[in-house]
């Protein structure tokens, strides 16, 4: 099971307390004990958080409201070097790349996304975690980001729609539609058919006011060795790597799993506990992929070709997504 530190359970049991829920039962059944909140080099694995997440949801069972509550607590600083290297980031598409990048060391339990169209883009969020646990961590997700964006653009009012696919809430009384939009600090339009922020393309590569090249690249070398000891990549995820560097990117997971014994819900599951998924070991590999290639002398569209995209547009749009640079400019870095 993929571990993560102590921090994200300590903020989860203060806000237990202010809703007069005792340590010992939102703990109850989880293996964690309340000392163990105090010390910062202590960890849980994500089946322990999600267990103290159900606890909440017993009392109080409002995943919705739950989550938005939860998810405002958690400010930058409370992801450690993550945060900092978010904060330092040159552009938003640095920080959402980064961001993406080392989504394992966050507390998130939810896929993460940066797609790009034309002229706009979106953050997505998705989970696998079902019901109404699957919909408080979605929303403690969505809603944490929103703090993250209010931070790195130092602004309140965050330039965003967060579209969302369930129907709109009903208001607590101490909680408006005005409050909640305020909160996030952006529009919500509810009712749609995905779970994403959205915003102009052009916010992507705005300055950002507190960027700060060497702190950010410090940083994100902090981050890599933090995700290296934490073993990231699993036995199972580098099996699943090779079948697509034997067989090619475009094999489904149904001809993956079959090839390694297991259905594709055991894969799956197996990944996330990996710290990974299947689309993001795939897209994680075609990059691994493009690197090399674009080391020797072969034409962007062949590359493309090779890799599966249609034409090297898509190529282009599509590395510059991961990378927070384009193919060309990669390639002249290296050169």
């Amino acid at each position: 099971m993929a571990k993560r530190d102590i921090n994200s359970l300590r903020i989860i049991y203060h806000y237990a307390l202010e809703k007069g829920i005792s340590g010992e039962a939102l703990l109850r059944g989880t293996g964690v004990e309340v000392c163990q909140l105090e010390d910062s080099e202590s960890q849980v694995d994500d089946e322990q958080e999600l267990h103290v997440l159900q606890n909440l949801l017993d009392y109080l069972d409002d995943p919705f409201w739950i989550g938005v509550e939860l998810g405002l607590r958690y400010q930058l600083t409370s992801y450690g070097i993550v945060g900092y290297a978010l904060l330092s980031s040159e552009t938003l598409r640095k920080a959402s790349v980064l961001g993406v990048r080392y989504l394992g060391l966050t507390y998130a339990f939810s896929d993460i996304r940066l797609n790009e169209q034309d002229d706009s883009f979106s953050l997505d969020f998705n989970t696998a975690i079902e019901g109404r646990l699957g919909l408080l961590v979605l929303i403690r997700d969505i809603w944490a980001v929103s703090v993250i964006y209010k931070e790195l653009f130092d602004i309140g009012q965050i330039p965003f729609t967060l579209h969302m696919c369930i129907d709109e809430p009903t208001y607590k009384s101490d909680m408006s539609r005005t409050a909640l939009k305020a909160g996030i600090g952006g529009d919500i339009v509810f009712g749609t058919s995905r779970n994403a922020y959205i915003g102009e393309s052009y916010l992507l590569d705005l300055p950002l006011p507190k960027a700060n090249e060497l702190t950010a690249r410090l940083c994100e070398a902090q981050c890599l060795e933090l995700l290296q000891k934490k073993h990231i990549i699993g036995e199972l995820s580098q099996q699943v790597r090779g079948v697509l560097l034997r067989d090619g990117l475009g094999v489904s997971m149904e001809h993956v799993a079959d090839l390694l014994a297991r259905t594709t819900r055991t894969l799956h599951r197996q990944l996330k506990e990996e710290g990974t998924t299947w689309r993001q070991l795939r897209d994680d590999t075609r990059i691994s992929l493009a690197e090399e290639l674009l080391a020797q002398p072969i034409q962007l569209d062949e590359i493309a070709d090779r890799l599966g995209y249609s034409d090297a547009t898509n190529f282009s749009h599509s590395f510059k997504r991961c990378k927070g640079c384009s193919p060309r400019a990669y390639r002249k870095g290296i050169g």
